[in-house]
């Protein structure tokens, strides 16, 4: 019986070749890219789910307020929390710290630059998180204060090879002795490192700073609690908890600090807060473009139920046959879905071998490795199969209804009879019509938004000027035995033909100020946490800064831990109004404390964008430090020839410092890399767009197909009464410009919805204008225009004998 049905669905399929053809190109199109979609979601959320304990894994971010002040959300917290936090909840099983640290490793000649890959851990890391071990264990990975644990890669850089255990790796004056060796962390894990080292020992060099403090903030803390915790209440135990170590300094500083449980499968996907580890994911992205697949898969399933109905008239007498020799309506179904059936597989087929082919493409868009993204584990292939059944029945399920209730004594008499069914299919042929245009409609909305908001942040103004800036990174620590070398070496920079000028600081625009530290105006009780930047006295002039109230730095005495002497320190804006300045220039020569120092404001600069145009200004204290403990050597230059710029400058520095390999990068590019995931985003956006596109075009070629094949008689009769070939086109084209019309009035406040959502991430972002909506609806109404207007045109000008010729 079904070796029959599949023979019938076959035929059927073959019959109709073109349309057949729409159907199942449509459809693979589809499926690929939302399989391209998912799966490339299934790895964004898949993020440390290979930890065994993952469910029962929480990081302690926190959440600092300021009197007056916007909450402040910061992804570290303080080095006491982890030991507080063990010592006093009972629920806690684990408690354990990461410190971030930067800096060149040796391994006898050879130095390299660990830039973020080094962190200080507790031992106790491996009981809360589940690295892999190829060498030594994680009992004996670090007992020891010297001892280092590092990953495969890391050893094959340093020695050739992976059996390293006991051989030594030279940091920060220490050598540290290699006990373990794991495996590469995994692509989806939101730590990576290097080396890890023994927290101890970080505890020893900070002179204990580092196990007690409550108001250094660099510190990840995550705790491993204990099975069956009720998280609610754990919760809830917090703000006493701060209280109670922090209450004192709370209230003498005016500020009121929140510490949040965030589970860890949260962290990449969902986390917003500052200082987050690199590579973190964004929700609204992800959400979206989840949308976006599921609206693709809705439009390759929209073109087979209007191809479908739109053919079931012609199917009809084959229908009243059936049924006059004894074919019940249960039958009827299982053929018409055995149809949908073979051609949701032959979809699938496709569509999968389209996936395949296209996924490295997509890796490669992405900026993964292919292998990250494969999987061939059961989720997705039931999820494969979970979309073809659903597929199949949503796709099989109206046509198949309405062609088994079709009357024979309705079929066999003649096909315009059937003028009620006619108008019912009409009316659903169009309703998903329009639905297939409202989804291409928020999609390009969508991708002409962002792609706005990508040009606004790229060409809008920074306050700064970074153009033909290139940064060289100091990598080792110096003390001020090098201070004449460090001087020395800023001259011959200078001497070079080609650089305009030097100037040193503690950061550069482009990524999170690394400091911060409270500051409170003379007489008053309420704390303010600024941002600390240390910089020289060219910074400002050389950057193209402006000083709004009092003057620039001008040899003024460098910051020291003498709490006796004065600190003079630059603000800028935004400070001045955190502190409450009414104008900037009543901040001049006001005094400040931070950690006992006394600080006098002798300069308001100008807000300029340290970061991406996503993120307001902060409030930053600039203060006058030594070049030799300062990184970034910035040299503004105005030459055509960079490269030969970059080779001398690389030839005076390996003479200064050659214990000291060079980093170095021009600024504007290492400003918009942080836009790598705006573009990420924008681009994937364009390309399945894209998609929708040819999707539902290919799906509004085959209605225009069969329309202009069911009124080929209709069109010969008006030609013969005189009409001409623009009134022909007109009768058949104006229905789907409505259409197109009515989709726009669905599509335009979702679109609008989406979009300003989106947008409030940013806090300088573009105005919505009404073109955003009319460029994509008239965008639609071309495409839509331009695929019925063939057939029409081509209509309208065939002869009209041919049609006419027989009934």
């Amino acid at each position: 019986m079904f070796k029959n049905y599949f023979k019938t669905a076959w035929r059927n399929v073959m019959k109709s070749k073109t349309f057949s053809a729409i159907n199942v190109l449509g459809l693979a199109i589809g499926i690929a890219a939302f399989l391209l979609i998912v799966n490339y979601l299934r790895f964004e959320y898949s993020f440390d789910n290979f930890h065994v304990n993952k469910e029962r894994i929480y990081r302690v971010p926190m959440v600092v307020t300021e009197t007056g002040g916007k909450p402040q959300k910061f992804a570290f917290n303080y080095p006491a929390l982890a030991p507080a936090m063990k010592a006093d909840f009972p629920e806690v099983q684990e408690a354990i710290r990461f410190r971030k640290r930067w800096g060149v490793v040796q391994h006898g000649d050879q130095r390299i630059i660990e830039d973020g890959m080094i962190y200080y851990v507790d031992p106790a890391v491996f009981n809360v998180f589940s690295f892999g071990f190829e060498k030594g264990t994680a009992a004996t990975a670090l007992v020891e204060l010297n001892d280092a644990a590092i990953t495969h890669s890391t050893a094959v850089k340093y020695f050739g090879t992976a059996d390293v255990v006991g051989k030594t790796l030279h940091y920060d004056n220490e050598d540290f002795v290699v006990k373990a060796v794991m495996s590469d962390i995994p692509a989806n894990s939101h730590i990576n490192f290097h080396i890890l080292l023994n927290y101890n020992k970080y505890i020893q060099i900070t002179k204990n700073d580092a196990n007690t403090s409550w108001g250094w903030s660099d510190f990840y803390t995550y705790l491993l609690l204990k099975p069956g915790v009720n998280i609610s209440a754990l919760q809830a135990k917090m703000p006493a908890f701060a209280q109670k170590y922090m209450g004192d300094l709370m209230k003498k500083n005016g500020f009121d600090n929140s510490f949040i449980l965030e589970p860890l499968k949260d962290i990449h996907a969902k986390s917003d807060y500052d200082y987050e580890f690199p590579g973190n994911g964004n929700l609204y992205y992800l959400r979206y473009l989840g949308i976006a697949a599921v609206l693709i898969l809705l439009i390759a399933l929209i073109n087979y139920v209007n191809l479908s109905t739109a053919r079931s008239l012609e199917r009809s007498k084959e229908v009243g046959v059936r049924k006059v020799i004894g074919a019940t309506k249960i039958q009827l179904v299982r053929q018409f879905i055995s149809e949908t059936f073979l051609l949701n597989a032959l979809g699938i087929v496709i569509g999968f071998c389209l996936f395949r082919l296209a996924l490295p493409g997509f890796a490669k868009l992405i900026g993964h490795d292919v292998v990250d993204l494969q999987t061939s584990g059961w989720l997705f292939w039931a999820g494969t199969f979970a979309i073809f059944a659903f597929s199949t029945l949503v796709a099989g399920f109206y046509p198949a209804f309405v062609l088994s209730s079709f009357q024979p004594a309705q079929t066999l008499k003649s096909v315009t009879g059937f003028t009620g069914i006619k108008a019912g299919r009409n009316y659903l042929r169009k309703f998903l019509v329009i639905v297939q245009f409202a989804t291409a409609i928020i999609l390009i909305g969508g991708a002409i938004g962002f792609y706005r908001q990508l040009q606004f942040m790229s060409n809008k103004s920074l306050g700064i000027d970074i153009d033909q800036t290139l940064v060289l990174k100091q990598t080792i620590g110096l003390d001020s035995t090098k201070k004449s070398s460090v001087e020395g070496v800023i001259n011959d920079l200078q001497k070079i033909p080609g650089v305009e000028y030097v100037t040193v600081s503690s950061n550069v625009p482009g990524n999170e100020v690394g400091g911060s530290s409270g500051f409170t105006l003379l007489n008053s009780k309420n704390d303010k946490r600024c941002r600390t930047f240390a910089i020289d006295e060219n910074f400002v002039p050389h950057f193209g800064l402006t000083m709004i109230a009092g003057r620039n730095f001008d040899k003024d005495r460098p910051f020291s831990n003498d709490s006796t002497q004065i600190v003079n320190i630059i603000i800028n804006e935004t400070a001045a109004k955190i502190f409450g300045f009414n104008k900037p220039a009543d901040a001049i020569n006001q005094l400040l404390t931070s950690a006992g120092t006394k600080c006098k404001i002798i300069g308001v600069m100008n807000d300029y964008h340290q970061e991406s145009l996503q993120y307001n200004f902060d409030p930053v204290v600039y203060y006058p430090e030594h070049r030799y403990n300062m990184d970034n050597f910035c040299l503004k230059l105005k030459t055509n020839n960079l490269a030969r710029v970059v080779d001398q400058a690389k030839k005076t520095w390996a003479a200064a410092f050659p214990e000291s390999p060079l980093q170095y990068f021009f600024l504007d590019e290492y400003f918009d890399r942080q836009y790598k995931n705006d573009q990420l985003f924008s681009a994937i956006l364009w390309w399945f767009t894209l998609l929708a596109i040819i999707i539902a075009s290919l799906g509004l070629l085959g209605l225009s197909l069969y329309t202009v094949a069911k009124r080929t008689k209709e069109i010969g009769v008006r030609k013969v009464l005189g009409a001409t070939v623009w009134q022909i086109t007109t009768l058949i084209t104006k229905d789907y410009i409505k259409l197109v019309l009515l989709a726009g009035i669905v599509a335009v406040p979702v679109a609008y919805f989406l979009l300003q959502n989106w947008l409030e991430d940013y806090a300088f972002h573009i105005n919505i204008g009404i073109w955003f909506f009319f460029l994509p609806l008239l965008l639609i109404a071309v495409i839509a225009l331009a695929t019925v207007l063939l057939q029409s045109v081509k209509a309208a000008m065939s002869n009209p004998v041919k049609s006419l010729r027989t009934e």
